[in-house]
């Protein structure tokens, strides 16, 4: 379980495709560091489990199901990824629950820049629809949100600067698909 609150962006530096697995090593400083192999970490929002680390290289695989639903089957080298640690039982909880579930992958249709802030506003598959509410929490790339509008087909968040500045959202453009987690609260609601 996570917090949505990233701790770090890393750099990923191989991408191994072997058949329906990929082996994805990102670099890490902070992170890495304190990583034991079998923790799970969430790189842009997926939950994966660190199988081997090197000199600040942190090595996950993902198989079939997790490409499909999420953004990891384009990540290529060099891009940059948002990392968080698990959540320890003595940990803030600042964001929200984050499991790492990946419900769908959302496309950044609008970026507006505001000088205290910056509204993003994503497509809203419609089969999660009503699991994103005003107000509610989803996760973006792994990052905790706060919705503040829904209309028909899209949503819209609001990033304060410090969280624009300190995760990968500052360098998403219009079209950058991202990985979206609904609110595990509200899903479980629905049920």
């Amino acid at each position: 379980m996570f917090t949505g609150i990233i701790k770090e962006i890393g750099s990923l530096k191989k991408v191994i495709k072997k058949g329906p697995l990929v082996t994805l090593g990102v670099h890490s400083k902070l992170i890495c560091e304190d990583a034991h192999i079998s923790d799970s970490i969430a790189v842009n929002g997926v939950c994966l489990t660190l199988i081997y680390k090197d000199n600040g290289l942190m090595f996950f695989e993902a198989v079939g199901p997790t490409l499909s639903r999420t953004t990891l089957k384009i990540l290529k080298r060099g891009d940059l990824v948002n990392l968080e640690s698990a959540l320890k039982a003595n940990d803030k909880l600042g964001g929200h629950f984050v499991l790492g579930h990946i419900d769908s992958e959302t496309k950044l249709r609008r970026i507006i820049k505001r000088s205290d802030c910056c509204n993003l506003e994503f497509d809203l598959p419609q089969p999660l629809k009503k699991f994103i509410i005003a107000n509610g929490s989803v996760a973006i790339d792994g990052v905790s949100l706060t919705v503040k509008k829904v209309i028909a087909r899209v949503f819209t968040v609001s990033v304060i600067p410090f969280t624009y500045k300190h995760t990968t959202l500052k360098n998403k453009r219009v079209g950058s698909r991202l990985n979206l987690e609904c609110d595990y609260l509200l899903k479980r609601e629905a049920k």
